[in-house]
């Protein structure tokens, strides 16, 4: 996987860019608030089919009527050209030139990994965090997880509202729906933690020298061992005990929606025993072992996008960083830099490419 060229008009701060990239480490530096991850965000668009700040109303440029993003990109040796139109209130979607009649058309095409410093809250952050770092992780793998999860939260509203409104009788119907929806998000993201357990270990490992033992495991309130069928009649089964208290509270108690993502270090949980490097090192260790994961079902590595990370960690853990990128097309924002390491070098002044060089391998050598 590897991008060679992204193009901006009117998206966020940018008015008409051009960005291009090299394989291996590209920088984007600049000072705060000059569209580096901005420009990351764009990228992102193409993993996910959204962005991972705000929503199609934020991407247009103050005074624009609309914005449009390009991407050109190389998947499993071929070369891709996508491209997303926004017009404040919704987007529009092509990938060479063939208008995708649907989001989920997009997802899998195009893998990335992103590092932001907001993820550093993953251990310690609210159960939310968690939940949307895995279903950001496996929409890659499995392209129909996106649509599943926008009808689950549909149904989900419905539900709330009828609770709200104390309209009962329809209830059965919407806990049918939600249990068939909701079983089916449960089964995928048990699998997914199953899959990644292990590299999350084996990273966690290699950056405690041996010294921690990292188990993940999922924490849902349905009970429900083995296949779909199990889940589903455990979710209602559930649902059913949980009614009185729904109706009461005007809540829904029972779904995916409530479920988390469970750390341990060494028998404990990280999230209450862990100090802040070892919460950090789970972070860390969670992005190396998505990247690998994402190779192992696709045959490919994706593009690694670093939001200024390494400003949020210690020199050890950069380290450790620097050496699981290595060999893989990285493309990393920050304020500052020396350069070193780097084949493209990208700095950004409001919106706009002020400077770019290419680091060749003689000019490296001199």
């Amino acid at each position: 996987m590897r991008v060679d060229k992204l193009v901006l008009k009117n998206f966020r701060n940018y008015e008409e860019e051009t960005l291009e990239f090299t394989e291996g480490t590209n920088i984007i530096y600049g000072k705060n608030g000059m569209g580096k991850t901005n420009a990351l965000e764009a990228i992102y668009y193409f993993s996910q089919g959204r962005g991972f700040r705000g929503g199609v109303r934020d991407a247009v440029r103050s005074g624009c009527d609309g914005a449009v993003i390009r991407l050109f990109f190389n998947s499993c040796g071929r070369e891709q050209e996508g491209a997303v139109y926004f017009d404040g209130k919704r987007k529009k979607i092509l990938l060479n030139d063939i208008e995708l009649k649907k989001t989920s058309q997009l997802v899998g095409r195009f893998g990335c990994v992103l590092f932001t410093p907001d993820e550093m809250n993953l251990v310690k952050g609210a159960p939310e965090v968690r939940r949307r770092f895995l279903d950001s992780a496996i929409i890659p793998l499995k392209p129909a997880f996106l649509p599943l999860l926008l009808r689950y939260d549909l149904i989900l509203k419905q539900k709330i509202s009828l609770l709200r409104a104390e309209k009962y009788s329809m209830l059965p119907v919407f806990n049918q729906q939600l249990a068939e929806a909701g079983s089916r998000i449960i089964l995928l993201r048990r699998s997914y933690v199953e899959k990644i357990r292990g590299f999350a270990a084996e990273a966690q490992a290699d950056i405690s020298s041996g010294a921690e033992r990292l188990e993940i495991s999922y924490s849902s309130g349905v009970r429900g061992e083995g296949g779909l069928e199990a889940i589903r009649e455990a979710f209602l089964k559930k649902l059913a005990e949980m009614e009185e208290s729904e109706k009461e509270n005007k809540i829904c108690f029972v779904g995916p929606h409530r479920d988390d993502l469970m750390f341990k270090i060494n028998g404990k949980s990280a999230r209450s025993f862990a100090s802040q490097g070892q919460q950090r090192s789970v972070v860390v260790c969670m992005k190396c072992a998505q990247m690998e994961l994402l190779r192992e079902e696709t045959d490919e590595y994706p593009v690694l996008l670093l939001d200024d990370i390494m400003s949020e960690l210690d020199r050890g853990r950069r380290e450790f960083l620097t050496e699981r990128i290595k060999g893989k097309q990285v493309i990393i924002t920050c304020t500052e830099t020396d350069g070193a390491g780097a084949e493209n070098i990208i700095r950004i002044e409001n919106g706009a490419v002020a400077e770019r060089r290419v680091i060749t391998p003689e000019k490296r050598g001199e």
